[in-house]
């Protein structure tokens, strides 16, 4: 762990930063959400499964095409620090660069990605 680490508060996010941040956040969220099964004995039926999976998967192509897109070094900031949930000063020690290089590619990564997923959006996997 790093001492001494704190977070500058002069970050402040955009809505299209929020955005890309809670759309990761939600697909990490669904990969961890499992099936609960009754333990009574009762014969009722469970409730059905409302998650739209073919929206699922196109919502997903649609991510890793636009992440794609992105340059290799923004790819790997953005990936660590939003999708596989590292701290930003733990990204930086695995991708062996400073903190504030992580915090600057995640920003860029995060603008290009809001203005990718808009596009790719807007015409789906069909181009």
């Amino acid at each position: 762990m790093v001492r001494g680490f704190t977070v500058s508060s002069q970050f402040s996010p955009t809505p299209e930063n929020t955005q890309v941040v809670n759309a990761c956040l939600d697909r990490i969220r669904r990969n961890k959400s499992r099936q609960a099964f009754s333990l009574s004995a009762d014969n009722v039926e469970e409730p059905r499964d409302s998650h739209d999976h073919v929206e699922a998967v196109d919502m997903r192509m649609t991510v890793d095409q636009a992440l794609a897109l992105l340059p290799p070094e923004q790819r790997a900031a953005v990936v660590a620090v939003d999708m596989e949930g590292y701290p930003v000063a733990e990204a930086a020690i695995r991708l062996g660069i400073p903190v504030g290089t992580v915090k600057s590619r995640c920003a860029r990564a995060r603008k290009r990605l809001a203005a990718e997923l808009a596009e790719l959006g807007g015409r789906g996997n069909r181009s």
